[in-house]
């Protein structure tokens, strides 16, 4: 991707590392390829710990131990106001939001120009807010998208699935039986699933990754910043962001590839959990509940202190 000179130096001049503790991913349709700028509004992460995170755009939401939802960061489109009650899963997509009640229905908040803030009612195991489009995974493993549909990216196949993921002109989902099936634009190839059995997928912005049964990440889509180039470590999780991918070692490492002019394929030392990322950011939970993210920080999306 081409990024003119004078966003480039901006964005460098903002990317930074803090401890935070959350991550989720996401891309306006809208939008076009360039990197991230000052935005004016942001909401400050608190202190308290952590059990789930998600990485946006510009924002980042995470789950507290007590089931509550906090997000910061860019909050132009009140993304990151997030709602009262109780969550399982939290997911940040571009401008909007969507957490998984523990009454098993989907909330939404945030930019609802396409109705991707929309839910369908029903009872839910998961979520995944993409650009301006949602997907939902009912109890029967039925995928249920909305917002957003012009590369077909809202129409989910009538598969069994039991993960799913959405970025900005994809969606893919996980099968019962262990396949991969992606649907939605595929300019790149980033709908054109390799054969074999995995166990976990993540959408980016132009390609994909799969977690192999035997712990070995497979990319495929575009890969004109490495972003595909999946090392033959063993990994335990993977998030694919806009440009580039980290995945979660077996010792609780991170190992990030892809474009790094944010510094966002830096992953920090340590043990970690989970991890996700946005699209010039990353975030990864760590064992204590805390979070460290990293990469650009214009809207206070990696602006969190530790526990």
């Amino acid at each position: 991707m081409m990024l003119r000179t004078a966003l480039r130096a901006i964005a460098l001049a903002v990317a930074i590392t803090a401890t935070v503790t959350i991550a989720c991913t996401g891309s306006d349709p809208a939008s076009t390829d360039t990197a991230p700028q000052e935005q004016t509004t942001q909401v400050d992460a608190p202190t308290s710990g952590f059990r789930a995170v998600s990485a946006g755009n510009a924002h980042t939401c995470a789950i507290r131990s007590n089931g509550a939802i906090t997000c910061w960061g860019d909050n132009s489109a009140g993304q990151s106001v997030h709602p009262a009650g109780s969550y399982t899963a939290v997911s940040a997509g571009w401008a909007h939001t969507c957490g998984l009640r523990t009454s098993e229905e989907i909330r939404c908040w945030g930019a609802s120009s396409n109705d991707q803030i929309y839910a369908p009612q029903g009872s839910y195991i998961a979520v995944s807010a993409g650009g301006a489009h949602t997907c939902g995974l009912r109890k029967d493993g039925a995928a249920t998208c909305w917002g957003y549909n012009a590369y077909g990216q809202a129409d989910a196949p009538n598969d069994s699935f039991t993960a799913i993921s959405a970025h900005r002109d994809h969606t893919c989902g996980l099968r019962s039986d262990g396949l991969i099936r992606c649907w939605g634009r595929n300019t790149y190839g980033q709908s054109d699933v390799p054969s074999g059995s995995f166990t976990a997928v993540s959408a980016g912005y132009t390609h994909t990754c799969g977690l192999r049964n035997d712990g070995v990440i497979r990319c495929w889509g575009k890969n004109d910043e490495g972003q595909s180039d999946a090392p033959g470590d063993s990994f335990i999780a993977v998030s694919a962001g806009f440009l580039h991918t980290c995945g979660l070692r077996n010792d609780g490492a991170i190992l990030c590839w892809g474009d790094n002019q944010f510094q966002q394929s830096n992953a920090p030392a340590g043990s970690f959990t989970a991890i996700s990322l946005g699209d010039w950011h990353a975030c990864g939970l760590r064992n204590d509940g805390t979070i460290l993210c990293w990469g650009t920080n214009s809207s206070g999306e990696s602006d969190a202190p530790a526990d």
